[in-house]
């Protein structure tokens, strides 16, 4: 219990590192969201910060994982214009991420998450339909 109390102390100043930007944290992930207009300024800022962010890890002994890294670019049509890379590897653009515990696309359309809810439901109306004949029939 004291575990998660102590990480939280730990990565507490993560948002100070970055003044001015929109740091979350949930649990052990970091999420960066980052504003702007003119694509080659966003593009610069997503780098520096990211670069930025690397170091304060690598200073507090903790690891960025590279491979469940990834950006999204709102509106999508402007994903093309945006490059990030850490170490000379390029952050994956992702159509689609788990945002806590909802899918959030590029379009903001929710199709993803409509699609996964809808998978899970009908994943259970056919357990349901099959043990329909061994639950008790509630009378009202």
């Amino acid at each position: 219990m004291l575990g998660p109390l102590l990480f939280l102390l730990y990565v507490n100043d993560i948002a100070n590192v970055l003044p001015g930007e929109n740091v979350k944290l949930f649990a052990d992930d970091t999420n960066l969201f980052i504003l702007g207009t003119d694509s080659c300024v966003l593009n610069q800022k997503c780098n520096d910060c990211l670069d930025i962010l690397h170091q304060w890890f690598v200073a507090n002994r903790l690891h960025m994982n590279l491979e469940k890294t990834n950006m999204m670019v709102f509106p999508s049509t402007k994903a093309k214009d945006i490059s990030v890379k850490l170490n000379d590897k390029y952050i994956e653009n992702v159509h689609y991420c788990r945002y806590l515990g909802i899918l959030i696309d590029d379009m903001l359309t929710w199709s993803q998450h409509i699609n996964a809810i809808y998978s899970k439901l009908m994943k259970y109306i056919g357990i349901f339909y099959k043990i329909r004949n061994k639950l008790p029939h509630i009378k009202k």
